[in-house]
């Protein structure tokens, strides 16, 4: 008797240790809240936000402008934002987390009152920050047929909240925005971009906060960030319960069953390839095919014949010469589920996930969430896995494995 009460008290004493081990796992992570927006429709211009999406992945592209659109690049619909503080003490910033870019950006006290962006956000002030020193480095990033400039700035940048937060141990080069180009962040709910892809496409060869953070292994045993969006909102226009973005691991409470994981093929962008893209079974396009996972972007977005193909499946009718396409809001039960085939795994867009619902005074109209966009050898051809397809998903970013996980979200 006394051999199995002792099996028992090791088996209870097994299941404590690893109780406490998963845990120690959680609390290892730092959270980060997320804002959730609605639809913008005024700043849903397909046409326009392609020429964006061109010169955000195909080195040296120049914008056409008679297509694009000031002011209409995608940000109006990023739906991944939160805050982070910037400086000592910390100055509190919204920032849009950028899978599809690399750097870390807000605008600064100082600039000019013709800078209409720069006015309607929240401003860095160096004159207030302790630890906040300026440099002789000037600074760049086009944007459409602008560009926003500045100069950089080395500070302490902190993300998280005082319960679960994170600061960087030594300051951290950002860019301190001086113009912002025309009208493209007027209406930006967010105050400037944390880019948080590889240091390889970074302005200026300035190295992330991030990069920080996964240096610090005693803090951060994971090198990782994930995203959970919550889908489940009451029609407020802006959200404060629109999610979390965790640091240095994953919560289980916001996913069920195994993370299907997918190689990155370069460390440039979140750049993974996709399988097999199906059609209400049907197979639309074979793959492999070279996909990037960018939570910058609201669309989803593929070869144009594909997305073509697609459109017509779910009854989708171009407005104009838009590249915009409009369904039946009636009609949207009888439209087909849309996978694709990640890390060996099925994951399906429902209707209710790929079409997006813009309600005005009663009326409402339903827009595919789908974009077509050619982009030429050797970048593509390319989807960009953007909002429509992450937000479905808990979408795992794993810098140390240098891979990308998606799992069913909870």
């Amino acid at each position: 008797g006394r051999v199995t009460s002792l099996r028992v008290s090791e088996a209870v004493m097994k299941g404590a240790i690893l109780a406490l081990l998963a845990l120690v796992a959680v609390e290892a992570i730092y959270r980060v809240p997320m804002h959730k927006i609605e639809l913008d429709r005024s700043a849903h211009k397909p046409k326009a936000i392609a020429e964006y999406l061109k010169q955000k992945y195909i080195k040296g592209y120049k914008v056409d402008e008679l297509i694009y659109e000031e002011g209409l690049s995608d940000f109006g619909n990023a739906q991944y934002y939160g805050d982070i503080t910037i400086g000592t003490p910390g100055q509190k910033f919204k920032a849009l987390f950028d899978t599809g870019s690399s750097n870390l950006w807000m605008p600064c006290k100082g600039c000019p009152t013709s800078d209409i962006a720069c006015l309607t956000h929240n401003k860095y002030d160096l004159g207030k920050s302790s630890t906040g020193t300026k440099t002789d480095i000037p600074f760049e990033i086009q944007y459409g047929t602008g560009s926003m400039t500045g100069y950089v700035v080395d500070d302490v940048v902190c993300f998280g909240n005082d319960k679960s937060g994170y600061c960087t141990d030594k300051t951290q080069g950002f860019a301190c925005a001086m113009a912002e180009p025309g009208m493209t962040f007027v209406a930006a709910r967010f105050d400037g971009i944390l880019g948080m892809a590889w240091d390889s496409i970074s302005v200026d060869g300035l190295s992330q906060p991030m990069d920080q953070i996964w240096a610090d292994k005693d803090n951060c045993p994971e090198a990782i960030f994930a995203f959970w969006l919550n889908r489940n909102l009451n029609g407020d226009l802006v959200s404060t319960n629109g999610g979390e973005m965790t640091l240095c691991g994953t919560d289980p409470k916001h996913y069920k069953g195994e993370i299907a994981w997918e190689p990155l093929t370069a460390k440039d962008y979140w750049r993974i390839n996709l399988g097999e893209v199906k059609v209400a079974g049907v197979s639309y396009a074979k793959g492999p095919t070279s996909a990037i996972v960018d939570t910058g972007t609201s669309l989803l977005t593929g070869p144009t014949d594909i997305i073509e193909k697609i459109q017509a499946a779910i009854g989708g009718r171009e407005i104009g010469n838009t590249g915009e396409f409009m369904v039946n809001c009636h009609k949207m039960d009888s439209m087909p589920n849309i996978t694709f085939n990640l890390g060996g795994q099925d994951f399906e867009l429902t209707p209710q996930d790929y079409i997006l619902k813009e309600t005005n005074a009663g009326v409402s109209e339903c827009i595919s969430g789908f974009m077509g966009m050619d982009v030429p050898a050797p970048a593509g051809p390319l989807w960009i896995l953007g909002d429509v397809f992450i937000g479905k998903f808990y979408s795992v970013f794993d810098h140390g494995n240098e891979r990308v996980g998606f799992a069913i979200a909870a």
